[in-house]
């Protein structure tokens, strides 16, 4: 068992190289899964806006420079072996997000007339940029260290006020059998409902950043009778939300954490990324042929005995890797013909009317799938051009560098503990509004912690 764990950690370990031709490979086996687990996508899931439609090989033309380019940017400027977020980010960000586009765009045409082109090579520059500049360059920040005792002091403080809040405005968490017997929805609308700014603020700010923190540091230490504290307050957030989210970050963060305190081999993510995916579709092709009853022959009557029906292709395929950016050109579709939103759904709704009378997000929800409940979030990008088009996008590009030239400064102090503190507001920030991400998410609040973790933590 022994040799089995060392031999699992030196995947993650190795300092082994991985030719660029191998790395090329991969992503070309990356994109032709996606095309098929798309195409698979179109007979299920019509629903969800899974059309094929004619002209696929002039969207192969024009779109297959700018293919060209983003794997290109990917073998060169992600080094090999990766030891922090910023590069992590960049290459999670090409997987699920800027080689999918390409790939739904070919497949669905959406907004084909409406100058999509100059949205889509707008995202993939932006991303190579990005890719260049945290590569080649460091930003030097001012040190806000605070001393060990002082920071523990603020923390402490910071739980106390947070949960107090949460005790005096919501009441002592009570729904317990609710939260754990199934009910989610009754819970997460009785939340909803009681809930005010701040106390969604705290919430999110405990479960994505704080409690995942505390949890990363007694791992860390080795102080492990300690752990209890931090799952205990997550717990404590759950009963109120029933938001299964906060548990998975809380498992999450150290995970990452600690996988980046050692280093993590990109040649593992490209591999990892290829296998899921891979069993994914085939997942999402046997369901396909027992649901419409394509297995007749003999040989394959087997399949029909298969118990899945997209338990893997469904979050995976579709949820994690097409669907989002199915969102993402539907946002574009919409708002290239109608007046942007110009923020008025921000913090900084008293200075902007909102024309649409409700959240865009339920707005577009009711418009392209008949259900405003739906909320269909979108990443940083669809976000920017929502409120003020491609020059937005350029804007909130600009903002997202700075952020990352921040993390990648503060995380040489301690690259483990950073990020459990930057972990969740990075994950929200895959399906979330850049500037939303920072306030509600966590992300702002979790980078001001690190510029305040102590050096000697």
């Amino acid at each position: 068992m022994k040799q089995f764990c060392e031999k699992a950690w030196d995947i993650f370990n190795s300092d082994r190289k991985q030719s660029k031709l191998i790395s090329l490979i991969f992503y070309i086996l990356f994109v032709l899964i996606l095309c098929a687990g798309y195409y698979f996508a179109s007979k299920p899931y019509l629903s969800f806006n899974f059309f094929i439609n004619s002209g696929e090989f002039i969207r192969v033309i024009e779109i297959l420079p700018a293919l060209v380019l983003i794997i290109s940017a990917c073998i060169f400027f992600i080094p090999d072996k990766i030891e922090g977020l910023t590069h992590l980010y960049w290459m999670l960000f090409t997987l699920l997000s800027a080689i999918p586009i390409l790939v739904v765009y070919v497949f669905s045409g959406i907004a084909y007339n409406k100058n999509v082109l100059i949205y889509i090579y707008t995202i993939e520059i932006l991303c190579i940029i990005g890719m260049y500049l945290v590569s080649k360059f460091d930003i030097k920040f001012p040190d806000l260290s605070l001393r060990k005792k002082y920071f523990w002091m603020f923390m402490i403080l910071f739980i106390i006020v947070a949960y107090g809040y949460l005790f005096i405005t919501l009441g002592l968490p009570k729904n317990i059998k609710l939260a754990f017997t199934g009910d989610y929805y009754t819970v997460r609308l009785n939340y909803r409902n009681s809930v005010n700014l701040f106390g969604d603020y705290f919430v999110q700010w405990m479960g994505n950043v704080v409690n995942p923190f505390l949890l990363t540091y007694f791992i860390y230490k080795k102080k492990y009778k300690f752990m209890t504290i931090p799952i205990f307050l997550e717990v404590i957030l759950y009963i109120y939300t029933a938001y299964k989210s906060l548990f998975l970050i809380l498992i999450l963060a150290p995970f990452f954490g600690l996988v980046l305190n050692k280093g993590i081999n990109k040649s593992f993510i490209q591999k990892s990324i290829v296998g899921v995916v891979l069993i994914a579709l085939v997942d999402g092709i046997v369901s396909v042929g027992k649901q419409f009853h394509m297995f007749n022959s003999k040989p394959l009557s087997l399949l029909n005995h298969y118990p899945s029906y997209y338990w893997v292709y469904l979050p995976i395929m579709v949820r994690a890797f097409l669907w989002p950016s199915l969102i993402a050109l539907e946002y574009y579709d919409f708002f290239w013909m109608y007046p942007k939103v110009k923020l008025s759904h921000s913090v900084l709704r008293h200075f902007f009317s909102n024309v649409y009378k409700m959240e865009p997000s339920l707005y577009l929800g009711a418009l392209y799938y008949g259900k405003p409940e739906m909320r269909l979030n979108v990443t940083w990008y669809g976000d920017a051009y929502m409120n003020f088009g491609i020059i937005a996008m350029i804007v909130f590009a600009l903002i997202l560098y700075f952020i990352l030239f921040a993390i990648k400064y503060v995380e040489k102090k301690n690259v483990c503990l950073v990020a459990s503190l930057l972990f969740g507001g990075i994950v929200t920030l895959f399906n979330g509004p850049l500037l939303t991400t920072l306030l509600t998410g966590g992300l702002g609040i979790g980078l001001f912690l690190a510029y305040l973790l102590p050096k000697d933590i």
